[in-house]
């Protein structure tokens, strides 16, 4: 579960941002980053309750539930990009560099390979490992479930906090100075 989130949430992320967005994407990947932090304030501490109240077979066929429910939601209502409803990207001039194109230009960049390890290593850490075995480690120091779930839920609203800002400031202040400060 730790891998699968990892090697989509932030990849997710860009393609709708990069798809449906031509200004301020920064500001979209960041606020698409919060929704990944505001799950897990949601979503944690009430996974924690049904697994102290019922186990974890319960929740894992809760969240399967959950899930089996949006996918369907979201195939119905969603489009893959504004070209399918006849429209351009948000901020988007009448012609853009097409995807491909895009990402052949960038790959012959130091700096795309930069950030994509650092976006590697920070979804392989932060939701490869964070994520899955917090939980765990904190039950295994004797803070039980429901406490451990409230902790990564309460590092979510600073996640939520800094994914958002860091997006805005993205939009306005040069990334390659953000990622050296960072």
């Amino acid at each position: 579960m730790g891998i699968g989130t990892g090697a989509t949430s932030m990849v997710l992320s860009a393609v709708v941002a990069n798809r449906w967005f031509f200004t301020h994407r920064g500001l979209v990947v960041g606020f698409l980053s919060a929704a990944n932090a505001t799950g897990q304030l949601i979503f944690l501490p009430f996974m924690s309750r049904i697994i102290a109240q019922s186990g974890w077979r319960a929740m894992s066929l809760a969240v399967g539930c959950v899930t089996a429910v949006t996918a369907v939601v979201a195939w119905i209502v969603m489009r893959d990009s504004p070209a399918s409803i006849g429209l351009r990207p948000y901020g988007a001039p009448a012609a853009a560099m097409a995807p491909l194109a895009a990402l052949r230009f960038a790959s012959g960049k130091p700096e795309f390979w930069l950030l994509a390890g650092t976006f590697f290593v920070c979804g392989a850490s932060t939701n490869g490992l964070i994520g899955t075995h917090l939980i765990p480690a904190c039950h295994d120091n004797g803070i039980p479930e429901v406490r451990a779930a409230g902790l990564l839920a309460l590092m979510g609203i600073f996640d939520i906090l800094g994914t958002t800002a860091s997006g805005w400031l993205t939009d306005r202040v040069s990334p390659r100075l953000l990622l050296c400060v960072y």
